[in-house]
């Protein structure tokens, strides 16, 4: 018998997602033009010796910190990992949302850490308690609290005032606030949160990946907050043991990005008025669902009325019907389905319409 997958979304997204036509499985933009990268020639020099002490001082001066407590890594993914090898040691607690994209839930565990879900639930807008947050970590030295603002799958984008009361539930349990901010781009920046600078026991982590599509750049972060500072050095040992540094030439790309993110969050905007109202009108009208309208950002994860088996419901969606959208299973919540709206308004309107055809044509009895 082979051994159970931790991460089987990612499988599916690599084998099965992009089936069809029309992909709204993605949370991301597409990757950009690559004329900013004009004139960048391959570099083969050490990373300490500039590029990557430049990147990180860029990243110290865009998030207002200082760069000793930035740590660059392999994009989010690794950020994650990294954490989870630092702090999701034997005998502590970690505290994860629920649904959730599924490192959340699947790293503690892989480190010897105790793993319990905290829910979120769609009566509630999807924001995550405290009050649950407080009972989840009840008992436990340490208890650590691992989630996503905005939220993955929801949309969801928690306030600076309720991401400092959650990292304060950690700090109750002596532990940390690990927040996945990598969809913080979609934001407008007035309305951007970093935990890391809104609780010393707190840390952020981000990349260039969502919201400029540049995720084969493999440009992440991790921040520390004030607290944690002394513990850069064990945080860059752990890195070291998992990847050492990115390459060189990508950490010059991601200095070039870095400095070029107006010019990159222009396709987004043509999406945001373009597109999004599309998306934002079925999510209000569809007779299919019922959903949470996310006030910005890509996806939003609907409740299909009347489909419990939403990992079916996709197969018969893709073969059937020419489009794609991600199952709740993979996040935890069986009946959902996550909906992005990245693409041209034309090709939005098209796979919307063949996924409420789809939906009403499944219900009626097609997937049998």
């Amino acid at each position: 018998m082979s051994d159970p997958l931790h991460f089987p979304y990612m499988f599916w997204a690599q084998r099965e997602s992009f089936r069809s036509p029309y992909c709204l499985s993605q949370s991301g933009m597409p990757a950009p033009d690559p004329s900013f990268l004009d004139g960048l020639a391959w570099d083969l020099a050490p990373q300490q010796a500039e590029a990557l002490p430049a990147l990180r001082a860029r990243l110290a001066e865009l998030f207002a910190t200082s760069a000793d407590r930035v740590i660059v890594t392999a994009g989010t993914s690794t950020a994650m990992a990294v954490c989870a090898t630092r702090w999701f040691t034997p005998g502590s607690r970690v505290a994860h949302e629920l649904p959730c994209y599924e490192p959340l839930r699947a790293l503690a565990p892989r480190f010897g850490a105790e793993s319990v879900g905290v829910a979120r639930h769609a009566a509630d807008d999807w924001r995550l308690s405290p009050a649950r947050v407080r009972a989840a970590l009840e008992g436990s030295a340490p208890g650590h609290l691992f989630i996503s603002n905005p939220h993955n799958p929801s949309g969801l984008a928690q306030s600076a005032d309720d991401i400092a009361e959650l990292a304060a539930e950690a700090a109750r349990a002596g532990g940390v606030l690990i927040s996945d901010e990598v969809y913080q781009e979609f934001l407008p920046p007035d309305e951007r949160v970093h935990a890391f600078a809104l609780a010393p026991n707190a840390v952020s982590i981000g990349s260039l990946t969502k919201g400029y599509g540049l995720g084969a750049l493999r440009i992440g972060w991790i921040l520390l907050g004030e607290g944690l500072a002394d513990q850069a050095d064990a945080v860059l040992d752990s890195l070291f043991l998992l990847t050492v540094d990115p390459a060189t030439p990508c950490l010059r790309a991601g200095v070039r990005a870095l400095n070029e993110l107006p010019r990159l969050l222009q396709p987004l905007r043509r999406i945001e008025q373009e597109s999004r109202p599309i998306w934002n009108r079925w999510l209000h009208d569809s007779a299919a669902i019922e959903s949470y309208v996310p006030r910005h950002g890509l996806i939003a994860f609907p409740r299909v009325i009347g489909v419990d088996d939403t990992r079916a419901l996709v197969q018969y969606l893709q073969a059937k019907h020419g489009v794609d959208v991600v199952p709740g299973e993979f996040f935890g919540a069986r009946g959902h389905l996550r909906v992005g709206c990245g693409l041209p308004a034309e090709s939005l309107r098209e796979g919307l319409a063949r996924l409420d055809r789809g939906i009403a044509d499944y219900r009626a009895g097609g997937g049998r």
